[in-house]
């Protein structure tokens, strides 16, 4: 089989079907038939898995193997209200000796800013949240468990609300949920962009002759058709302008949140250390009432429980607009230096969630090479803290670093050496894990 062939086969739903096709390009590596360029100095901490969505349609595996092709340091899963993706990832990294972390994104509610904005626009009071550095999933019949059962459910719940709304007001071209939805992801846990690509299926369904849909969705979207020709030659733009028409803030699908629809950040904190993970608060762009003031924000987040941050930097600089781009430049290098700090570790990456984002950062840019280096230390600290917890329940956020380090500064450095010494392979971590608490330190620091 062709490697194109063995490539497209990794995306099947079907795990025994895409890792046999893993394991062939494996060994097609090994044999030297197939080369990887050594690791640049280079990392994207947040890929969608198609257990969420991604928008190139990759499994995790996928996600690895492309990773490793482009000389990625380090990789990271993180998907919508489920851990589907970690043990598939970690597989495929520990195969092709590619660093993999897997993590976890929700939505929590704070009350502490009911009143202001933080990363979720036009919803006061609602953050976005993730864990990262997973090792393990909750245990069954834990109130971890369940708290992971609540997020999934949800985001279901929400979904299923949007289509009711969608369906009354598209009426020629409404869907089925379990039909038209579902299937679309591997393991029934769809998000907005699925729902809104079952929408373009099915309009294409009921209306195959081109003008009569570009017709249907001018008359739906409240525009031209003349811009719906246009917008549908570029499929990024035309789906994420249904989903901006439809579902989003004002549109007909939106459903507005109620407090009681999101956990509090204390429940999921607690979710996410039982599972051997670091929490992380997500940042948008500094623009929001709630991110005006990073000293503030910072403050709060240390003092619940907050470990890490996470944030994607393209939506700071890569802006057509000179002075919004000016703006959001200066908040991201703001709330960047003032994590830094405070001894904060900042994950970033680049979500590929939606059509048309990057695979991985330009660090390069102007923009972000005065950040790359803490970036990509950060990086180092949270593949250190996966191998230190799953080889022996020491990571970042165990009992152990609590009565080891006397200082953020310090925990940092450690992983961070940790991580950058460390190679993915079960070999390597085993040995790490067999080492005494003096050892370690009398290697990595503390």
């Amino acid at each position: 089989m062709r490697i194109e062939d063995l490539e497209a086969q990794l995306d099947d739903f079907d795990f025994e079907r895409r890792k046999t096709a893993f394991l062939k390009l494996s060994e097609a590596y090994r044999r030297g038939e197939i080369s990887f360029p050594p690791p640049r100095p280079v990392v994207n901490l947040h890929f969608h898995t198609f257990f969420s969505f991604n928008a190139c349609g990759y499994s995790p595996l996928h996600i690895v193997w492309r990773a490793k092709k482009e000389g990625l340091s380090v990789a990271g899963s993180v998907d919508f209200d489920v851990l589907d993706a970690l043990e598939e990832f970690r597989f495929g990294g520990f195969t092709l000796g590619l660093p993999v972390v897997s993590g976890l994104e929700t939505r929590i509610y704070l009350p502490e800013f009911r009143n202001e904005e933080l990363s979720s626009p036009n919803e006061p009071g609602i953050a976005y949240y993730m864990g990262n550095g997973f090792v393990r999933l909750p245990e069954e019949g834990t109130r971890a468990f369940e708290t992971l059962r609540k997020l999934k459910r949800i985001a279901q719940e929400r979904n299923t609300k949007i289509i009711a709304r969608v369906n009354a007001y598209l009426r020629e071209t409404a869907i089925d949920y379990e039909a038209d939805v579902l299937p679309l992801t591997p393991s029934h846990n769809p998000t907005e962009r699925h729902i809104v690509v079952a929408y373009a299926r099915r309009a294409e369904s009921v209306f195959p002759n081109p003008r009569d849909r570009a017709r249907f969705w001018a008359e739906k979207l409240g525009v031209r058709e003349e811009e719906i020709w246009a917008l549908e030659k570029d499929r990024a733009l035309f789906y994420d302008f249904i989903r901006s028409r439809l579902m989003k803030f004002g549109g007909v699908g939106y459903v507005q949140p109620d407090a009681g629809d999101f956990p509090r950040i204390q429940e999921v904190n607690e979710m996410i250390l039982s599972a051997g993970a670091i929490p992380s608060f997500s940042w948008l762009d500094g623009t929001r009432s709630g991110e005006a003031d990073p000293e503030r924000l910072i403050a709060f987040c240390e003092a619940n429980g907050v470990e890490t941050f996470f944030l994607i930097p393209d939506r700071n600089w890569n802006i057509p607009d000179d002075e919004e781009r000016k703006i959001k430049v200066q908040k991201l290098h703001e709330f960047v230096e003032t994590a830094r700090k405070h001894h904060f570790p900042v994950f970033v990456g680049t979500e590929l969630n939606r059509y048309g984002q990057k695979f991985v950062d330009d660090f390069d840019s102007p923009y972000l090479a005065p950040l790359a280096d803490f970036f990509l230390e950060s990086a180092w600290v949270l593949w250190g803290h996966a191998v230190l917890e799953m080889s022996s329940g020491r990571g970042y956020t165990s009992d152990w670093a609590k009565r080891t380090f006397k200082s953020r500064a310090a925990k940092n450095q450690f992983f961070a050496r940790v991580g950058k010494r460390t190679e993915a392979s079960w070999e390597a971590v085993r040995k790490l894990g067999a080492r005494s608490t003096e050892s370690l330190l009398q290697e990595f620091g503390g």
